[in-house]
């Protein structure tokens, strides 16, 4: 199977699960286990590429470099990750809370994991990787390689940009949510993380949009720009793109 969103769309549409392998089903995850989708996550997001310098580290693939890391607390503690050493167990768990109601064994000597008696492989590994990024609307890219270093800088400069908006926790966010769709918390607490952030950029570009067209029919107010239609692509253009290079380029740098 191609992985990619365009080929797994059929699957997006509706929030069902994604056949990965005759013995392995990926479920999207709902909104009551969001804190600890979080949580879990950051175990199959971490730029090692660029965070690490050491060339072993770069050329290992992500789940050699898990397992490379798990016990390790001079690694966790000399990049300041924390529970880092902890990452390969993290990734597991979360494949189990995407992999509902899988098997999932773990050989006690080599910590390497089957699902559904299926062994996983790095290949596999990384598939699976990739399927929960896209299933759940992860911003994250793992096909490309940004200096980690140069990503904290503009995630600063954003920050500073956006100092004084208004901003919300998550609960703030289910609250409006449950106001703007006259819905009640269970409902959302069953809705899937990605259909969640779809509904809240939705609505937010539809009162965006009301609130412009109104403005701009009373005559009272002009725009440069035609206002952006609120049934439009939610799809943001990526603000890394100009400085990302492909990670088969990189490893290919390092000898």
């Amino acid at each position: 199977m191609e992985i990619s969103k365009q080929s797994l769309f059929p699957y997006l549409l509706y929030n069902q699960p994604i056949p990965y392998h005759p013995h392995i089903t990926v479920h999207p995850v709902t909104m009551k286990d969001i804190v600890l989708f979080q949580t879990l996550s950051k175990s199959i997001t971490l730029r090692k590429n660029s965070i690490f310098h050491d060339k072993k580290i770069i050329k290992m693939t992500y789940l050699d470099f898990l397992h490379h890391s798990l016990g390790n607390k001079e690694l966790e503690a000399s990049y300041e990750i924390p529970g880092l050493s902890q990452y390969l167990f993290y990734s597991i768990q979360l494949l189990q809370l995407c992999c509902k109601d899988a098997e999932i064994k773990i050989h006690e000597q080599t910590k390497e994991f089957c699902i559904n008696h299926e062994w996983i492989t790095p290949q596999i590994f990384d598939d699976l990787r990739r399927i929960i990024i896209i299933q759940n609307d992860i911003s994250f890219d793992m096909d490309a390689f940004l200096h980690y270093d140069t990503e904290q800088r503009l995630i600063k400069a954003e920050n500073a940009q956006s100092r004084g908006r208004d901003k919300g926790n998550l609960e703030d966010y289910i609250d409006s949510l449950v106001i703007a769709m006259n819905t009640t918390e269970e409902r959302i607490s069953h809705m899937t993380i990605r259909k969640f952030w779809r509904y809240m950029k939705r609505y937010q570009l539809h009162e965006h949009y009301k609130i412009a067209k109104t403005g701009e029919c009373s005559g009272m107010v002009s725009f440069k720009e035609p206002i952006k239609y609120w049934m439009t692509s939610l799809e943001e253009e990526d603000k890394y793109k100009h400085l990302k290079t492909d990670e088969n380029e990189l490893r290919g740098k390092v000898h």
